[in-house]
């Protein structure tokens, strides 16, 4: 009974089985069940990351969809106060203007002040008027 026999401890040591002359131990845990394990919970700790961060990634879009919301709000604010400012604005300076006289321009031009004439020039005159 050597290292070939089927039903013998040395056989089954050499075949790696086990039966009924050669019992396997129940509470180890072989390398292959240790891996299963791991795999299983991180399997189940990136399904509980993914649904945290899809929880949290709902609430930041949330949060960001808010912030948007006030921003525009307080852009549309200040527009509106920036109209109302111009508006009051347009209407102090028609309020100006109507108090104002307004300077009627003259419909002719303006005369230039008459040279003065010497006594030469007048006798000039007279003649070329004759």
């Amino acid at each position: 009974m050597g290292k070939g026999d089927k039903k013998t401890k040395r056989g089954k040591i050499v075949r790696g089985t086990f039966g009924v002359r050669r019992r396997s131990k129940k509470n180890k845990e072989t390398l292959r069940d240790v891996k299963a394990k791991r795999m299983k919970t991180e399997a189940e700790e990136v399904v509980k990351e993914e649904a945290s961060s899809s929880v949290k990634a709902r609430e930041e879009r949330k949060a960001e969809e808010k912030a948007e919301i006030k921003a525009e709000a307080m852009v549309k604010e200040k527009a509106e106060a920036k109209t109302k400012a111009k508006e009051k604005v347009e209407e102090k300076a028609k309020k100006e203007e109507a108090k104002k006289p307004v300077a009627k321009k003259p419909t002719t031009k303006a005369k230039k002040p008459a040279a003065k004439t010497t006594a030469k020039s007048k006798e000039d005159k007279e003649e070329k008027a004759k």
